[in-house]
């Protein structure tokens, strides 16, 4: 993953300056909403007490100061390297906007060995300050919070993690200050719910206490039922939401895993119900396409098809029919004396015995990373080394043929049972360089290797007739095996097509 870290590092710079922005907002707010003081008298004592030194500024730096400098640490850190960048990207909103809440928690804490010494000064009673104190801070803090931490979510999600993760799969830490959308949730109800009701509550208590009047329970009760209610009314919303979702999360990594036949409910007709009637569709539609992939592995080899399929396949097939020039061994395998066998056989026992064979035969072939080409009538044509290249192809297709050797006498043995003839084969294998790739029209094409080691290949097979065996292998392929002491050496044989005669073997 190349990672664009000038780009990123602009997007924290503009990150940075949102949470100031945010905070330079949070010391204005209060000033145009008026927080709560429980002890008018003594608040105006400590209001003095504040005007005649910098306490305030002292302390209000902090509130800026600390963030900033948790910022600039944390963009340091995750800049040490690409993968703590990928790690720790998305958590930038939690950890910037809460920088803000731990600025204003410090801001605080500043105030309280003042507001104990200007209690020794003046004899001012403390702990209504303290809760005031208290409660602009909180205030101040989830004001520089909740702005800072929307903006940066939104850039976040739209502009920076779409340029880093463009196929998805963000990292998350198994630690993690990311929230979860129920956590949003709950973060929406504090902000929107009891923020607000504690603020005016808090307010109107203030009031009462203030100028002598009696608290009115009854307002505490409402409003405390009000906070139950809308508490209620987010986790069901949230369930709504969420529980859909994990339904789809679960039907998805089942499709993941092959279960193509998976399908959600649809319960409601809203934007959820038209995404669950959207995955059900693209589950239908993923079956139909795994279908025609077996159904395709089925008319070629799993092999060409999972080639054609790749990069390699598609630039091939997307741009123009054509290959590559490699080399390989080629295996041809051909039913002696068929037709005149097939003649006293019905069609359909001709076809139930030629799909038993080739499955038999095939397996052997597969076995030992060959790959069958095509079937010529009873012939079985087979590629070793395209379009997977081998480090020996000749011994692979080989031992293929030693192993097709003692399949058909198992296979006749079956067919013996079952009252059917026995078969007898002729095996040819050559290597050489062919061209390998797909051939044909551009409509219509099919993967496959053209050239003389394929006519040789063929030529060699029909040979077993005149030398009375049933394998013969090139001197191309036997110097290849290697293990010429298992080999026999057969005769010199005129190859048609070829000016020199060609050394072959069998086993």
């Amino acid at each position: 993953m190349e990672l664009d870290k000038k780009f990123i590092a602009k997007m924290t710079r503009v990150y940075g300056l949102i949470v100031i922005f945010s905070n330079v907002i949070a010391v204005l707010v209060p000033q145009l909403i008026s927080i709560p003081v429980l002890d008018e008298q003594n608040n105006q004592k400590w209001e003095a007490f504040l005007s005649n030194n910098n306490l305030a500024s002292i302390a209000m730096i902090f509130a800026f100061l600390i963030p900033t400098v948790v910022c600039i640490v944390y963009s340091i850190r995750i800049f040490k390297s690409d993968e703590k960048i990928v790690k720790n990207i998305a958590e930038i909103p939690s950890v910037f906007s809460l920088s803000s809440v731990i600025g204003w928690n410090v801001y605080y804490f500043i105030e309280i060995p003042f507001v104990i010494y200007a209690r020794t000064q003046f004899g001012i009673y403390i702990k209504a300050i303290l809760i005031s104190s208290w409660a602009f801070a909180l205030f101040s803090g989830m004001t520089a919070w909740t702005l800072s931490y929307l903006a940066i979510e939104i850039l976040n999600r739209t502009v920076l993690l779409p340029r880093v993760f463009p196929e998805g799969h963000v990292k998350r830490e198994g630690f993690s200050f990311r929230p979860s959308f129920k956590h949003l949730m709950i973060f929406c109800f504090v902000v929107t719910s009891i923020f607000p009701v504690v603020i005016l509550l808090s307010s109107l208590i203030s009031v009462q206490i203030n100028n002598g009047i009696k608290l009115h329970r009854g307002v505490i009760i409402v409003s405390m039922l009000l906070l139950i209610i809308s508490f209620i009314i987010t986790l069901s919303l949230s369930k709504l939401i969420l529980n859909p979702l994990k339904n789809l999360t679960l039907a998805s990594k089942r499709i993941q895993s092959g279960d193509y036949k998976t399908r959600v409910g649809v319960v409601t007709s809203d934007e959820l119900g038209d995404l669950a009637d959207s995955f059900n569709d693209m589950a239908d539609s993923l079956a139909e396409k795994e279908f025609m992939r077996d159904t395709f592995g089925k008319i070629v080899d799993p092999e060409v098809r999972d080639y054609l399929m790749s990069g390699a396949g598609k630039k091939s097939l997307g741009e123009t029919l054509g290959g590559e020039t490699r080399e390989v061994t080629v295996l041809f395998c051909d039913i002696r004396s068929f037709t005149a066998m097939s003649e006293k056989m019905a069609a359909a026992e001709v076809v139930s015995l030629l799909n038993r064979y080739f499955t038999a035969l095939g397996q052997c072939i597969t076995s030992h990373h060959g790959i069958i080409n095509k079937y010529i009538g009873d012939a079985i044509m087979a590629i070793f080394g395209a379009p997977v290249s081998l480090p020996n192809s000749a011994l692979d297709a080989f031992e293929a043929a030693l192993d097709m050797r003692q399949t058909l006498v198992k296979l006749n043995n079956d067919f013996k049972k079952d009252g059917l003839p026995e078969l007898k084969f002729g095996i040819g294998i050559h290597t050489g360089p062919v061209f390998a790739g797909t051939i044909g029209a551009e409509t219509r094409m099919e993967y496959t290797v053209i050239g003389d080691t394929v006519n040789t290949a063929s030529r060699l097979e029909s040979l077993c007739k005149t030398y009375k065996t049933d394998l013969l292998i090139s001197e191309s392929s036997a110097e290849k095996i290697g293990d010429k002491d298992n080999l026999k050496f057969v005769a010199e044989a005129e190859i048609r097509g070829k000016t020199e005669a060609m050394k072959v073997y069998t086993s």
